[in-house]
């Protein structure tokens, strides 16, 4: 599943872009409430944290803004001993980071509301992406990515970036991770799941995923990830719904932003899926490239990606 919500909290200043991929018997409809619910809840606390909580000094459109002859902002800090540090502007972003995280563990509880769904044995990743003026919030559970494409005229330096020339011009691409994947076998994720009595199994061969599983026999389970929304059965083993939510300010040079699911990252890296989706996204570039207007847009990268990511099945699947 995936959502766009433009405006989003009545506001032109804010849009919401989330991608979720369910997993189990009855995943999709685990992905689908998810879908429906963090976009509801987290709006409302969104909306209801500008109204009481924070002084909405950048301009957020339709959201309405506390006076700003008050004194002093009257926000719930967990550590006190930082509170008093903040700024504003960092105390909004506190705000909206806990948010995610109350909304995620919100929505995996609701599942067990809900009659038709059965969320023991299925659930789904969720990588959620607010964007307020000019800065993200990403919020991240499993293994579903998103990633910017910043355009560089130079060689960066090394700092983690990747960068990728773009149909042999001189448009280059820094290729910036927004999310972490959350393999069982990563660090922190493994400790915790291992702490909580759970097991990992590593991965069987190069590309595929470690496992966490109820059992040292590796019979129990099998979920191919540390975090999600739903999957019950492994809740009790450290498998958490609480989200990873990191922060990116955008800058004039970035391009445009890619959220998928392991459908496309199973066999594409990010910096392959930066480059065919740069072929249809930088505009400035058509005289020298061989693709004319109707080749460009997002519409047609994003099915130039999926093209390209179903053709990788297809290699090394089969009819997968």
């Amino acid at each position: 599943r995936g959502g766009v919500a433009y405006p989003y909290g009545n506001s032109k200043y804010q849009a919401l872009f989330a991608c979720y991929d369910g997993h189990g018997e009855g995943g999709e409809m685990v992905s689908q409430y998810a879908l429906v619910e963090v976009q509801r809840l987290l709006e409302k606390r969104l909306r209801k944290a500008d109204l009481s909580l924070v002084e909405s000094h950048r301009g957020c459109g339709g959201l309405s803004r506390v006076d700003e002859d008050k004194e002093s902002v009257e926000v719930e800090i967990r550590d006190d001993e930082n509170s008093a540090k903040l700024s504003k502007e960092e105390k909004e972003d506190f705000l909206i980071a806990n948010a995610f995280r109350d909304v995620f563990v919100q929505v995996d509880r609701g599942l067990l509301k809900e009659e038709e769904i059965e969320p023991m044995y299925s659930g789904t990743t969720a990588c959620v992406v607010l964007m307020r003026q000019n800065k993200l919030f990403i919020s991240n559970v499993g293994d579903s990515r998103a990633v910017l494409a910043r355009r560089a005229n130079s060689s960066p330096e090394s700092n983690g970036e990747t960068t990728v020339q773009i149909n042999n011009n001189k448009q280059n691409l820094i290729t910036i991770p927004l999310s972490i994947d959350q393999n069982p076998d990563s660090p922190g994720e493994k400790e915790r799941i291992l702490s909580s009595g759970g097991f990992v199994s590593p991965p069987p061969e190069p590309g595929l995923s470690a496992r966490v599983w109820l059992d040292a026999s590796h019979t129990q389970i099998g979920l191919a990830m540390a975090r999600s929304i739903g999957d019950h059965a492994v809740k009790g083993v450290g498998v958490i719904a609480e989200p990873v939510v990191r922060t990116y300010t955008l800058e004039e040079e970035d391009e445009f932003i890619i959220i998928a699911s392991d459908g496309v990252w199973e066999f594409i890296s990010s910096e392959e899926a930066v480059q065919i989706v740069g072929r249809h996204m930088i505009i400035g570039n058509n005289e020298n490239s061989d693709h004319g207007q109707s080749d460009m847009g997002a519409s047609v990268a994003c099915q130039a990606l999926i093209r390209a990511a179903s053709n990788k099945w297809h290699e090394y699947e089969g009819d997968y």
